[in-house]
C-alpha cells in the first residue's frame, strides 16, 4: 500500500539527533501539529471549501519535507497512496456523472499529505521523538485550555456550543474534538510519555476529562472499547492468549447482558435524573434516547433509501449527501454521519471498495508493528506499546458508525505515525 517517487535503492540514513539540518523540519512539525485543531479558532468561520489554518500549515509541512528529503537524497514514501487514489477515482467518476463534488477530491489528496509528511519525517527517529512529544504536550495544553475555559465560562477558549454545554474547543464540532483528545491519549500511552508514571497518568487524566466535556457518546463508546482492545492486544503480544480469550469472553458476556437489560428496562427516568444533575450529562448521556437517537436513525434510514434509489452504481457525488437531501425535501437534512454509508452513497461501489482497501492497509500495518519484537531498537524505545495504535484505529472504525471520521486531518497525521513504524521501524525494512 506504499509507493516511492524515486527509484533510489539507498537505505534510510542512520537517524541522527536534531541538528541544524533538522531544525526547520522540527519547527514545521510542531507548527503543523499545533494547527490541527485550529479549524474555527475563537469561533471564526472556516474558509472556502471548509479550509482552515491546518491546510495552510500542511503546505509548509509538505514543502519542508520535500526539501529535507531532497537534500538527503532520500526517496519519498507515499503510504496509503493506492486506497487514496481509488477513493479519488471513485469520487471523480461520481463527480463527472453528477456534475458535482469535484472540490472534495482535492481534500482527499490534502489529507493524504498529512500521512506522507509525518511518515517521511519520522524515518529520522529524532523527528519521530519530537512528533510524538509534540502530539502529547500540545494536545494536553489544548485540553487544559478547554477545561479552564469551560470552568470559567470563557466560550472563546472552551468552544462551548451556543445551544448546549458540549465543548468543541476550536474544532467547531464536539465529535471532532473528542476524537482529537482520544488520539492524543492513545499516543501518550503507546509512547509511554511522559516517562514518569504519575506525570503520564496526570496527562491521561487531563485528556480524558477534556474528552468527557465534549459530550460525545460515540467517542466515549469507542474509547471504552478501544481501551479494552488495547489490553487484549497486550495480552496477545505477551503470549497470554488464553488470558486474552477469557477477558474478551467476559467482556462480551457483561456487554451483552447490559444491552439486554437496557432493551428490557425503561432507563429513561434514570437518564432524566442524570440530565437534571448536570448540563453536561444532559447533553451527553441524556441524548442517548429521544431526539438525538431518532435523528440519527432518520438520517441512516434516509441515506440507505438514497442508495436504493440510485439508478447507477457511481454514487451521488462526493460531499453531496446534504444537498441531495434538500433536493428530496427530506424532513431531516444532514450529512451521512456514517463513514461506511457515505462512501457507498457518494462514491458508489468503487468508493466502498476504496474504503475497504484503506481499512485493510491500516489494520495490516498495525498487526505488523504490534508483533512482539517487530520494531528495531530506537523505534521500540520510542513506541514501547505499538499495539495501542491498533486500538486507536478501532476508535476510528467504531466512531465511523456515528459520524464521518476518516477525513479528519489529525487522523491522517496519526496514520502517518503508523506508516513510519511499518516502513522504517520494523526489522528487515532498513
Amino acid at each position: 500500500m506504499t509507493a516511492t517517487l524515486t527509484t533510489s535503492g539507498e537505505a534510510p540514513l542512520a537517524p541522527p539527533p536534531l541538528t541544524r539540518r533538522t531544525r526547520l523540519p522540527a519547527v514545521m512539525i510542531v507548527a503543523g501539529i499545533a494547527s490541527l485543531p485550529m479549524l474555527m479558532p475563537a469561533g471564526l468561520a472556516p474558509g472556502p471549501g471548509n479550509t482552515g489554518l491546518p491546510d495552510l500549515a500542511l503546505v509548509g509541512v509538505t514543502a519542508t519535507m520535500l526539501l529535507w528529503a531532497g537534500t538527503r537524497r532520500l526517496p519519498i514514501r507515499w503510504p496509503f497512496l493506492i486506497p487514496t487514489l481509488m477513493t479519488i477515482i471513485a469520487g471523480g467518476i461520481a463527480a463527472v456523472v453528477n456534475d458535482a463534488g469535484a472540490l472534495t477530491l482535492v481534500k482527499d489528496l490534502f489529507v493524504l499529505l498529512w500521512a506522507v509528511g509525518i511518515a517521511n519525517f519520522a524515518r529520522d527517529t529524532s523527528l519521530l521523538k519530537l512528533t510524538l512529544r509534540a502530539f502529547v504536550w500540545i494536545g494536553t495544553f489544548y485540553a487544559v485550555v478547554m477545561i479552564v475555559g469551560f470552568v470559567l465560562g470563557i466560550e472563546a477558549l472552551s468552544g462551548k456550543q451556543i445551544d448546549g454545554e458540549r465543548a468543541m474547543f476550536t474544532f467547531g464540532d464536539a465529535n471532532y474534538a473528542s476524537n482529537w483528545f482520544i488520539c492524543v491519549y492513545f499516543i501518550a500511552r503507546a509512547s509511554r510519555f511522559p516517562e514518569t508514571t504519575w506525570k503520564r497518568w496526570m496527562v491521561c487524566g487531563v485528556l480524558l476529562t477534556a474528552e468527557l466535556l465534549t459530550g460525545s457518546n460515540g467517542g466515549l463508546l469507542a474509547l471504552c472499547i478501544a481501551i479494552l482492545l488495547g489490553y487484549l492486544f497486550r495480552l496477545f503480544r505477551e503470549g497470554k492468549a488464553h488470558h486474552a480469550i477469557a477477558v474478551g469472553a467476559l467482556a462480551v458476556f457483561v456487554g451483552g447482558g447490559a444491552v439486554a437489560v437496557v432493551s428490557v428496562v425503561n432507563i429513561q427516568p434514570l437518564l432524566d435524573q442524570a440530565s437534571q444533575a448536570s448540563p453536561i450529562l444532559r447533553d451527553s448521556i441524556g441524548r442517548t434516547t429521544g431526539e438525538s437517537t431518532n435523528s440519527r436513525s432518520t438520517v441512516l434510514a434516509t441515506t440507505i433509501q438514497m442508495i436504493d434509489d440510485q439508478t447507477h452504481p457511481w454514487g451521488i457525488g462526493p460531499g453531496q449527501t446534504e444537498k441531495q437531501m434538500l433536493v428530496r425535501q427530506e424532513t431531516y437534512v444532514r450529512e451521512a454521519h456514517n463513514d461506511y454509508v457515505a462512501a457507498v452513497l457518494e462514491r458508489g461501489f468503487l468508493g466502498g471498495i476504496a474504503l475497504i482497501t484503506l481499512v485493510f492497509a491500516l489494520l495490516l500495518k498495525c498487526v505488523r508493528i504490534a508483533r512482539r519484537g517487530a520494531l528495531t531498537g530506537e523505534y521500540a524505545r520510542l513506541v514501547p506499546r505499538p499495539e495501542l495504535f491498533g486500538a486507536l484505529i478501532a476508535v476510528f472504525l467504531i466512531s465511523g458508525l456515528f459520524y464521518e471520521t476518516l477525513h479528519y486531518r489529525h487522523g491522517w497525521a496519526f496514520f502517518g505515525l503508523i506508516a513510519a513504524l511499518d516502513l522504517f521501524g520494523r526489522k528487515g525494512t532498513a
